[in-house]
């Protein structure tokens, strides 16, 4: 199960990302810091350097969605800035060390107008939806699910061994599951290999982590 699904980078081609990398200026924020805020406008987008987000928004009735979560190589904030006047419809939080490019929006449209890149911007939209929902169909509850959507993360996050500021509800939001059902499986997998403490998610242990995904015992 990929959780973070096609990159932005991988529809552009590695030029044209690092061109667009190039148009803004490079900022580092640690886990758990807010990078854009749901309501604000549009002023710029971030092209993911390094690390991971989460993608998250408060409905109305003050439930909580997570949406999706953002690798490097990939752009986030870049919806409220083509709509003109929209603000922003999520928030977007580091869940491990990140470095971002953060982009004016006058630079990231005129870098779109003259590399042609709107239908490229809108199939990755698309992309990202249909990932969104197959995350959830293709969960199915199992150790061996939530294992390969935990190595997803920590292979995006680039540590060895990673902390990731994601809790056990974000999970559960995520891919459709009750927090009970999370924190069952995390006890499958083994507080030796995988530690879910208040604010976030420990791997203790890749390789154990790889061969639960692959079916193996530890």
């Amino acid at each position: 199960m990929e959780v973070l699904g096609v990159a932005l980078a991988q529809l552009t081609g590695e030029e044209v990302w690092r061109a667009l990398v190039g148009e803004g200026a490079l900022r580092r924020h640690r886990a758990g810091d807010v990078l854009l805020r749901q309501g604000d406008p549009g002023t710029h987008v971030l092209a993911v350097v390094e690390g991971v987000v989460k993608v998250e928004r408060r409905e109305r009735d003050g439930r909580r969605r997570v949406l999706a979560f953002r690798g490097a190589l990939d752009v986030v904030g870049e919806a409220a800035v083509l709509e003109e006047g929209e603000a922003r419809l999520a928030s977007v939080l580091a869940i491990s060390g990140c470095t971002v490019s953060v982009i004016t929006k006058n630079r990231f449209t005129r870098f779109v107008d003259e590399h042609g890149l709107s239908p490229t911007l809108a199939r990755h939209a698309l992309t990202r939806l249909r990932e969104a929902d197959r995350a959830r169909a293709c969960y199915g509850g199992s150790r061996e699910r939530m294992a390969e959507a935990l190595l997803s993360l920590a292979a995006a996050a680039g540590d060895r061994v990673p902390e990731l500021a994601v809790t056990r509800e974000d999970l559960a939001l995520y891919l459709g599951v009750s927090r009970n059902t999370v924190s069952a499986r995390l006890r499958e997998i083994g507080s030796g290999i995988v530690g879910a403490e208040r604010k976030s998610i420990v791997i203790h242990d890749l390789a154990g982590l790889r061969a639960v995904a692959c079916g193996h015992d530890h």
